[in-house]
């Protein structure tokens, strides 16, 4: 990806148009937890590259969006570790299983051609945001596929957000039925509260339920910080003197870019079936033969993939069926 956005990047007329922009690592990893164990016929775990392929091909057949991108995190930091060091440093390391994934995953949107998006110095979250902002700028209505908090700062009546597991959006609406908030108070939501997945520290004492209750009252995260002496509760005016400016400074960290200079190839982004012969390839690689009559014709009626050995499925915790499990579409 270039540094400059270029005329030629500029999206085309949107009007009327639904764009669907996949977190593709926030999906990479709700599939690795909700799977169980699978691997190719050369021992690499596949599990995600299974559920990930699955997903696609329901997005092109059924959800059928005009135009679809996916954005991704690129090794290294980003402007936000700049700014404070300890910024996601409690996260562990990427599963083991998980590790060999990445790539395959990174093979099958080629195979399937669409276009990931990704830009050194910003997260997938920021690239998600631009896409966004430009779609609705364009005339657009724009669909993210993530399970990230921190993408509800979008929502708005052009942008809706997507959860692929449950296949619920979420809208203004679901956002103040669920944090009594409105979008444009999410990023003063999340300062206060926290975000113990990314290492933001918030007002210590302060729950999303007093959270919303003071932006209820006051509006803004500034406003409140101007009228502590207005809120109730000797220690929770003492939390927030002792650590408004660690909210401010929270702030910044959870508040989406949402101009990163990254180049996004709208024709190549348009709607289109992918290459039946190359993507039926990489699925008899992978051995996902459950998935090739969907690709190829005369593939075969789907057969059932192999369910992991008993040892491997002991080691899962119990949960929900897995598309392992179901006959229907709802999985996973």
């Amino acid at each position: 990806m270039t540094t400059d956005t270029p005329a030629a990047d500029a999206p085309p007329d949107l009007t009327g148009k639904t764009v669907l922009a996949l977190d593709t690592l926030s999906r990479v990893y709700q599939l690795f937890h909700a799977l169980p164990e699978m691997t190719a016929p050369d021992g690499t775990p596949v599990s995600v590259i299974f559920g990930l392929t699955r997903d696609l091909l329901d997005i092109i057949e059924k959800k059928k969006p005009d135009y679809l991108l996916c954005a991704m995190d690129p090794p290294g930091p980003t402007f936000r570790h700049e700014m404070f060091e300890q910024y996601k440093a409690n996260r562990a390391e990427m599963p083991a299983d998980l590790v060999p994934q990445i790539p395959l995953v990174r093979r099958l949107l080629d195979v399937f051609g669409i276009p990931c998006l990704e830009l050194p110095g910003f997260e997938a979250d920021d690239v998600l945001a631009t896409i966004a902002t430009r779609t609705v700028a364009a005339g657009g209505d724009c669909t993210i596929a993530t399970s990230d908090k921190d993408a509800r700062q979008l929502l708005g009546p052009h942008v809706t957000l997507l959860n692929l597991r449950t296949n619920q959006p979420l809208g203004s609406d679901e956002l103040l039925a669920e944090w009594s908030i409105r979008p444009d108070q999410v990023v003063d939501f999340l300062s206060l509260v926290g975000d113990a997945v990314d290492n933001v520290p918030g007002v210590p004492g302060i729950g999303p339920k007093i959270a919303s209750e003071l932006l209820q009252t006051h509006g803004t995260l500034d406003a409140l910080l101007a009228n502590i002496d207005s809120v109730s509760g000797a220690k929770r005016k003492e939390n927030l003197r002792a650590h408004g400016d660690t909210a401010r400074a929270g702030r910044e960290l959870i508040r989406l870019e949402t101009n990163v200079p990254v180049e996004v190839p709208w024709q190549a982004a348009a709607l289109h079936q992918p290459d039946a012969e190359a993507l039926g390839s990489l699925l008899r690689e992978f051995g996902f033969r459950s998935l090739l009559g969907r690709v190829v014709k005369g593939g075969g009626a789907p057969a059932p993939e192999k369910r992991p050995a008993a040892a491997a499925q002991a080691a899962r915790k119990p949960g929900p069926p897995t598309l392992f499990d179901m006959e229907g579409d709802d999985a996973a």
